[in-house]
């Protein structure tokens, strides 16, 4: 079998949803997706450069061999690009071979995998660029057209820092409590928020109101939810460690399952000494690639809890990550902000590893997320879940004319 064409679509949703498409000699075709980021689809495009013509089920070697053509600018945005590969090669292998990628990865540990709900700060996140300014796409608007983006402030993922109004106890709780209604048992909520209080954009400080402002928000979600809900906190990398220490600590009340990246994440010192002064368990993974990055979260930092983004690690690395995670006895959540094909990679990954927590799902906002899938009969999440595929590779494709509708302007699209 020899791989004869690479070729990316984009769907505008919440974010990027980068699409790859690996088409071979024997007429299967692998179906992956990327992590967003600039320019992704151009980084992807490079790399079919030296992978037509290659064996698309000597996975080992081609990932190997990708890593090793950008050693000179690794990881970032060109692991984004391999994770998408990666997961068409994986699709491949499964529809050759008749069986599903979780058997690829060694077999499955459940038969449905938990998905807990990013519910953002009140009101699901609506869409982002990859340059995390806030965007209107056509498909949002009555009138259909796409708005112009606005700027916003670097501390605040997303948000208008105009409008610190719009985010109360009131709006979280409500958000909280409908989506505990729609069956999901762990909830996820971000604190690093506007708020009336704040002092400077720049020096990762918090002031005391602010903290209680945060902490009021999680108070709010737990009150509405009860103790059967999971809770979790997102902090987006915003704090130096007194002020995540602080935040930490006023946070113990709520009994959270992970505090996420409360500091940036090159600093793997500081996140130990933020896990070392609370009992709230921190989390963090997203913006690692490699597994000797994950070694040191567990030795040097003593987490528990670890959250790789399944796109950046991928499916592959992604087991042999989990089972170097297991011998320590620390869980993993996967981070996902992906579409229902980036979503379906990590159902297989999460039923193929024992210290599974949950499966990030990010797309509540998103009407066309069960439309994107080629044939469904029925909602991919059900009551919080999503049960294992077992049909032969990913176990889904992507309805390419849903796709066409939503496709993001200026970007190439399976040409």
């Amino acid at each position: 079998m020899k791989i004869t064409r690479i070729t990316t679509g984009v769907v505008e949703s919440n974010f990027d949803w980068v699409l790859v498409k690996i088409e071979t000699d024997e007429k299967i075709t692998g179906w992956g997706e990327a992590f967003l980021g600039p320019a992704v689809t151009g980084v992807i495009k490079e790399f079919s450069t030296i992978l037509i013509g290659e064996d698309p089920t000597s996975i080992d070697r081609l990932l190997r061999r990708m890593r090793g053509s950008v050693i000179y600018c690794s990881p970032g945005l060109v692991y984004h690009a391999i994770g998408g590969i990666e997961c068409a090669l994986l699709d491949i292998i499964g529809k050759r071979h008749r069986m599903p990628v979780w058997q690829v990865l060694g077999g499955k540990y459940r038969d449905q995998v938990r998905v807990y709900a990013d519910c953002h700060a009140g009101d699901a996140l609506e869409s982002i660029t990859p340059m995390l300014v806030p965007r209107t796409p056509a498909w949002m608007n009555p009138d259909g057209e796409a708005r112009t983006p606005a700027k916003v402030s670097l501390k605040h993922h997303g948000w208008d820092a105009s409008q610190p109004e719009t985010l109360t106890s009131e709006s979280y709780a409500v958000r909280a409590a409908e989506m505990a209604a729609r069956g999901f048992r762990i909830l996820k909520f971000d604190v690093d928020v506007p708020t009336p209080y704040e002092t400077d954009e720049y020096n990762r400080d918090l002031s005391a109101p602010e903290i209680d402002y945060a902490a009021d928000l999680a108070k709010a979600v737990r009150k509405a939810v009860g103790a059967e809900v999971g809770l979790a906190i997102d902090c987006h990398w915003n704090y130096g460690v007194a002020a995540a220490v602080e935040m930490a600590r006023a946070l113990e009340p709520v009994r959270l399952l992970w505090l996420e990246d409360p500091t940036p994440p090159e600093n793997i010192r500081a996140m130990g000494e933020v896990q070392r002064n609370t009992r709230t368990p921190i989390a963090t993974g997203e913006n690692h690639y490699q597994r000797i990055d994950f070694q040191r979260l567990i030795t040097e930092a003593g987490l528990r809890v670890l959250a790789p983004d399944v796109q950046k690690i991928g499916m592959w690395d992604g087991k042999k990550l989990a089972d170097m995670a297991d011998m320590h006895y620390v869980n993993l959540t996967w981070h996902n902000v992906s579409g229902p094909l980036g979503t379906m990679a990590g159902v297989h990954l999460g039923a193929a590893i024992p210290n599974l927590l949950a499966l990030e799902w990010h797309a509540a906002s998103v009407p066309f997320f069960d439309e994107l899938v080629k044939g469904a009969a029925e909602p991919l999440i059900q009551d919080g879940h999503i049960r294992v595929p077992g049909a032969p590779g990913i176990g889904i494709e992507i309805n390419e004319e849903v796709a066409y509708r939503y496709r993001k302007p200026g970007e190439p699209f399976f040409e």
